[in-house]
């Protein structure tokens, strides 16, 4: 079974965000033209980039034209990046007291408003990512005391006074040094700035997604395009969804046209902020764009992935999946089948964090889910939603008949 051809997307618009990374534009733009090459080298496509534009302080956009010449088709897509550079070094810069502080705060919070055990429940292996940070930080503690300990019951002179400057001295490398191989000081910065944005207090974020917001009416209002596709991945997940349910408070038909809008969530963490007790707002404005028929809602999930909530439905588990008149795609794929061996392998025993990122990396191997190809190819989502298993949708003459099941 093969995609019409009136199905084809010709013209696409796509607004991205990702993780809390500090990627600027250029960078993220640089990264992604790579995962393009494997896209192309791997479904024997030619893309290249058209145009660049600095939209404003915060969003870039890409133009890409996609080409199968063998197959007749040609897809174009503009893709928009939103940065949280500015924020995430921001953080970044602020004392190391300052951001221990603020995330001791935010762990108890999670943990006393009963959202850890949440996690626990629902996802386990999320639940881990969460108590990462804090496990990491009693472990440096535990290594600073035995030292201190040690220079304390010396008999040098003025010990416990040595110990206790050693104490701290000691804490702070470790933390610093874990930090850059073990991402502890910035999974902190992350989890303080999830609660800040559950509490509502990110006026930055804020302007951000109600800037992006605005775009998105604008390019959906202007029926140039056949589809426009809201992507978030990771903490980009939640963002991604409160963009669109600003976009729908600032008109309430903007994907009732020609052009189909889909939010797209893959490797998402939005339940660390819909799951929270506080974030009521949040809940109750995605309720209000997905109780349309005009926005349709798709996540991809992963096992191999523990930054994501696995086997969830992040509409019920909010509470609003019964108000969803079209309720949530969601599809559970195989990272195995997305990477050949041995480099999957390396991954998955070694670098969790690159497992996450596949969601938005090209595959070395043909599979129904292919991010490259959704952005770029001539299939829509809604045609992918609709038929997951069929590999004709990522621009092969192969049909997958087999279902994928974890």
């Amino acid at each position: 079974m093969s995609a019409s051809q009136n199905s084809l997307v010709e013209n696409r618009a796509v607004f991205f965000i990702g993780g809390y990374d500090s990627k600027s534009a250029a960078t993220f733009f640089d990264r992604q033209a790579r995962e393009i090459e494997r896209f192309d080298s791997l479904w024997e496509v030619q893309t290249c980039e058209i145009s660049r534009q600095q939209i404003n302080d915060d969003t870039t956009a890409v133009r890409y034209s996609s080409t199968d010449e063998s197959k007749h088709w040609r897809s174009e897509t503009d893709f928009h990046f939103m940065t949280l550079d500015d924020i995430v070094l921001q953080r970044f810069a602020d004392p190391l007291p300052i951001r221990l502080s603020r995330y001791f705060s935010t762990f108890f919070d999670y943990v006393f408003s009963g959202t850890a055990q949440k996690f626990i429940h629902h996802a386990w292996r999320f639940s881990l990512y969460f108590f990462y940070p804090a496990f990491m930080i009693l472990l440096t503690v535990a290594m600073s005391l035995f030292i201190a300990m040690l220079i304390g019951a010396s008999n040098m002179p003025y010990s416990w006074g040595v110990a206790i400057v050693a104490f701290f001295a000691t804490l702070a490398t470790l933390i610093k040094l874990g930090s850059k191989r073990y991402f502890v000081l910035h999974l902190m910065d992350l989890w303080s700035f999830s609660r800040d944005f559950i509490h509502e207090n990110q006026h930055d974020m804020n302007q951000k997604l109600d800037a992006l917001a605005s775009q998105i009416v604008s390019a959906a209002l202007t029926e140039k395009y056949d589809e426009i596709i809201l992507i978030g991945h990771s903490t980009g997940g939640a963002l991604i969804l409160d963009a669109a349910g600003r976009a729908f408070e600032k008109n309430t038909s903007f994907g009732e046209g020609h052009t189909k809008v889909h939010v797209l969530t893959v490797g998402s963490t939005a339940l660390k902020i819909g799951l929270h007790p506080a974030a009521g707002w949040f809940r109750d404005r995605l309720a209000n764009v997905f109780s349309s028929s005009s926005v349709r809602w798709a996540e991809y999930q992963c096992v191999s992935d523990i930054i994501n909530f696995y086997r969830s439905k992040p509409a019920d588990l909010m509470g609003f999946g019964d108000k969803c008149r079209n309720h949530p795609f969601i599809d559970r794929v195989r990272l195995s089948r997305m990477i050949a061996e041995p480099a999957y392998s390396r991954m998955k025993w070694y670098h969790f964090f690159r497992i996450h990122y596949q969601f938005v990396f090209g595959n070395t191997l043909k599979y129904q889910y292919d991010y490259p190809a959704i952005i770029l190819g001539p299939s829509s989502l809604a045609d992918r939603t609709q038929r997951p298993l069929d590999f004709n949708l990522s621009i092969t003459g192969i049909t997958n008949t087999k279902k994928e099941t974890e």
